[in-house]
């Protein structure tokens, strides 16, 4: 499915033809990127300034006509050409620096999955494929639909010559909805590697669940003494206890005195040697050993979502504000024209159809976007909790470590700080989350109020669809 879009993104100009390669020409990657929009321009320049081939200087299209079909060409103009700008500034870069990271990313959450014997798991990721494909296929079913309704009107009006007004009234709509499945896609697939880190923060999870703790455990936190709870019938309990102090505190002072040493200006905290770390007891070849690689994991995934962001995100704004402002229209002309006059003039009735046929196109897409880039939220939240729950049960690896533990307390306390600072978001003016349908739709009802309450009587009368 994605290959497809892909396709058709190359063939209508809106990302590089060879995207995913370094050395290559220039002027072949982005000719379509220019011939498409300087065709466009060359329609909208016909219409608007020569009076040729437009539903507004068609001798039928009465007043109400005239204004719909205006305000929808123009408002497809602001799209495009901001979508189109968009597309062209580091775009090929963005797409090799994607597969790069996305790459590297794959190779460590496979090594992990082997680490873990996860490797031959595949019930979750051919649920995810069912959903994945069932969307897909909706979303290009909505799509046919809407482009043979606009083919079938536009070429029973001008014949031949019906390409100059889709390309300026339903193509930008088009491009604005295929730059949006290229964030679909890229956002689906941060999610399913947040889902991958998951499960294999799960599976350390419940080795912690079926494991045993030790008879006597130790105070990560104070470095004191913690409760036996199988004192009364350990006698050697103490005993343990006094020598897991000695052991700890003698590699305490071992570890300062190896800093005090070295030159820690430069270190960096993620670069930490975990197999260095006197272990009291060999767990072996166990998923517990691939925490430091999944703490690494989760960072450069969220990296990878603002760099995704930083690229899709301005065109969420002006795709996001025509969805809004053709719903508003579209509700409008549905309620106070078409209700009252439907089947008296058949040019306003396919105005006013085209409105609710974009507006339903646009928002099944804006909603696909939400849903997704809440999952990929909801993903990265999950390894946290997961990772707080690790640490309530107080495994065996981590208490015979202490850097596990304290690596693990800040990786949560880094994500809290990380929520707070990054959302999927349209150039930070709204937040790509439910709560942006909740906003849009107050917004809308406001706008509906006034709208609805002017009188269309007198305007459909004097054009002659009122007795």
């Amino acid at each position: 499915m994605i290959q497809i879009m892909n396709w058709f993104s190359m063939a209508i100009g809106l990302i590089p033809l060879n995207r995913q390669t370094a050395k290559s020409t220039n002027a072949i990657d982005y000719a379509m990127m220019v011939i498409v929009p300087c065709f466009y321009l060359a329609c909208y320049t016909t219409i608007n300034f020569l009076n040729l081939y437009g539903l507004p200087y068609l001798s039928t299209c009465n007043s109400v006509c005239n204004l719909s079909n205006k305000l929808f060409m123009h408002l497809g103009a602001f799209l495009y050409v901001t979508i189109t700008l968009c597309s062209l500034y580091r775009r090929k870069f963005f797409f090799l620096e994607f597969n790069e990271r996305l790459q590297e990313i794959d190779a460590i959450i496979l090594k992990c999955r082997r680490v873990a014997e996860l490797d031959k798991v595949r019930v979750t990721v051919v649920k995810h494929s069912v959903a994945y494909h069932f969307t897909w296929l909706l979303v290009f079913g909505v799509f046919s639909f809407a482009l043979y309704y606009d083919t079938k009107e536009m070429f029973g009006i001008f014949g031949q010559f019906s390409f100059v007004s889709l390309m300026v009234t339903s193509f930008p709509f088009l491009a604005g909805s295929v730059i949006q499945g290229e964030f679909i896609y890229h956002v689906s697939v941060i999610s399913e590697r947040f889902s991958q880190i998951n499960t294999l923060f799960e599976k350390i999870n419940q080795e912690a669940r079926h494991k045993q703790a030790p008879l006597t455990v130790f105070d990560i936190e104070s470095n004191g003494e913690k409760q036996d709870t199988r004192e009364a019938t350990n006698a050697n309990g103490d005993t343990k206890l006094a020598d897991e102090m000695k052991r700890q505190v003698a590699k305490k002072d071992k570890q300062k005195d190896k800093a005090e040493s070295e030159t820690s200006s430069d270190e960096d905290d993620e670069d930490f040697d975990y197999d260095d770390a006197t272990m009291a007891e060999d767990t072996g070849n166990t998923s517990e050993s691939n925490l430091p690689d999944l703490f690494k994991l989760h960072d450069k995934i969220l990296s990878l979502s603002v760099v995704t962001n930083g690229e899709f995100g301005p065109q969420c704004v002006p795709y996001m504000a025509a969805c809004f402002v053709i719903s508003i229209f579209g509700i409008f002309l549905e309620t106070k024209v078409n209700f009252i006059v439907s089947g008296k003039d058949r040019l306003l009735d396919y105005i006013t159809y085209m409105y609710c046929v974009w507006t339903g196109v646009t928002m099944l897409v804006a909603y696909i976007v939400l849903r997704l880039c809440c999952n990929a939220n909801n993903h990265s939240k999950q390894s946290a909790m997961i990772v707080h729950e690790i640490m309530q049960k107080k495994p065996a690896f981590m208490l015979s470590n202490d850097l596990f533990y304290n690596k693990m307390k800040s990786f949560t306390l880094q994500f809290l700080h990380w929520e707070g600072f990054f959302h999927f978001n349209g150039m930070g003016l709204f937040a790509l989350d439910y709560t942006f349908i909740f906003s849009t739709v107050s917004a809308a009802t406001s706008y509906l109020i006034v709208l609805l309450q002017f009188d269309m009587s007198t305007i459909l009368r004097n054009e002659g669809l009122m007795s």
